[in-house]
């Protein structure tokens, strides 16, 4: 029938509750005190929960403020002592759905609880539609190749799954970020937070910090203690960007709290639980980080439990003229012009592109497009480098030598960015810069293989 959290100190009572509660074909939990009770919903979450007001370690009243994130899926009675009316009204204030007063009515019990089960159920199916209509218009993924629809079945089959880390690997730009928010919209997760951080944007000293968070007192300027990413994100979802950028000494403990799902912050002793999916995304092969020696092999497979790979667009092309007209859309409303339609050279020009940049190339060359002209019809100003030579002297713009001094060092240290920095005599956060500069204006810099 429905699983169910007894949480009672009186033994005598909390073995005739349970035993009548069993009888009526439900399954019990029962927990003695808040501590165990506190464990039981770190491991599953009870339709119902049975809560006593007065335990041996706190109040029932105060676990049930402290737990609401964890209980709330769960229908809650509250049991109370005879004539302690000021904590039921209190809990039914936090959302309780009924209470009973001891010493307890077992037919009452079994009409509450009945009553209980069959409330949370419609709730759930309300619940269920408006989630549905919510992820329908937030998910705005457009899949009209074959290729694409491969990607949104395997991310919309790993959604409604109980795995708890995907690797999403793709060339930058490709939309990985949106496919990440499409499996946490999906999923059981989405009402609860949605936390990304890209790990090639910080140093690497800061990483840390911002995963696990860090107590009062951990380094100089902690002044307060702090929640990382993970504690923030509990019950949801974490992202994390770029992971092959993750540090090495870090890569150990971020293996840790995959596997045991407990961390400590910085500066900190006590064990903290915290139950997430981790959403790993990649712009280069993780595999082969590995093979370099640049990445934990023992983490990579722990991350590769579920691997999608995202095509590039040049592989999807029946993609690129409805992803254009999204974005029209979208840019006409913020700019407050009246775009209907692409110009048919435009279309073609669009197909014809090899699109180094991915959708965020796309993306930025239909802005620029709309900024720059007036509706109806989408003409599409000149692609990215494609004035940027002049007739007879060869001279390109400095910034054009930049970006391919970069490339050749990032291919000449196979990706390494440490390495590359040192190449162009610049420091790693320099160079960090520029990539994430040229990933904003949809250029790639390609790791190419030696010959």
């Amino acid at each position: 029938m429905a699983q169910l959290l007894l949480v009672e100190d009186e033994r005598l009572l909390r073995w005739a509750v349970a035993t009548r509660l069993t009888k009526a074909g439900h399954s019990v939990d029962e927990a003695p005190t808040l501590a165990d009770a506190e464990e039981m919903l770190r491991k599953r979450r009870p339709e119902l929960v049975l809560l006593d007001v007065s335990l041996p370690d706190g109040n029932g009243v105060d676990f049930l403020s402290d737990q609401r994130e964890r209980l709330s899926e769960s229908i809650v009675v509250v049991v109370t002592g005879s004539g302690n009316v000021q904590d039921a009204v209190r809990a039914m204030k936090l959302g309780a759905y009924d209470f009973l007063n001891k010493p307890v009515d077992q037919d009452e019990l079994l009409r509450i609880v009945d009553r209980a089960i069959a409330a949370r159920r419609d709730r759930l199916e309300v619940e269920g539609s408006r989630r549905a209509r919510e992820r329908q218009s937030q998910a705005n993924v457009v899949a009209e190749s074959p290729a694409m629809k491969r990607v949104l079945d395997m991310a919309t089959t790993v959604a409604a799954s109980a795995a708890t880390t995907v690797l999403i690997e793709g060339e930058t730009g490709v939309g990985k970020e949106v496919i990440a928010r499409f499996i946490h919209l999906q999923s059981s997760r989405s009402t609860a937070p949605l936390m990304a951080l890209n790990c090639a944007a910080l140093p690497p000293h800061l990483v840390e910090s911002e995963l696990f968070g860090y107590e009062k007192g951990a380094f100089t300027d902690a002044k307060t203690s702090r929640k990382g990413l993970f504690e923030l994100a509990d019950g949801g979802t974490v992202v994390l960007d770029e992971v092959a950028d993750v540090p090495p000494p870090l890569q150990a403990k971020l293996l840790r709290v995959l596997e045991e799902r407990r961390l400590r912050r910085l500066g900190g002793s006590r064990e903290i639980s915290v139950d997430v999916r981790v959403l790993a995304l990649g712009n280069r092969p993780l595999s082969k980080q590995v093979a370099a020696g640049e990445f934990r092999e023992d983490l990579f497979y722990r991350l590769n439990v579920f691997p999608i790979a995202v095509p590039p667009l040049r592989e999807r092309r029946e993609d690129i003229i409805p992803l254009a007209s999204n974005f029209v859309l979208q840019f006409s409303a913020a700019c407050g012009k009246h775009f209907t339609r692409l110009a048919p050279d435009l279309q073609q020009r669009l197909l014809a592109h090899s699109w180094p940049g991915n959708v965020r190339e796309l993306r930025n060359l239909i802005e620029r497009a709309v900024i720059l002209e007036e509706g109806p019809e989408l003409a599409g100003v000149p692609f990215p480098h494609e004035d940027s030579h002049t007739p007879d002297d060869g001279i390109v713009p400095l910034d054009e030598v930049e970006f391919v001094m970069v490339q050749r060092a990032m291919t000449a240290a196979r990706g390494n960015q440490s390495a590359a920095a040192r190449l162009l005599r610049v420091s790693r956060d320099q160079l960090r810069y520029r990539l994430k500069r040229y990933r904003e204006e949809g250029r790639e810099v390609r790791e190419v293989q030696a010959e």
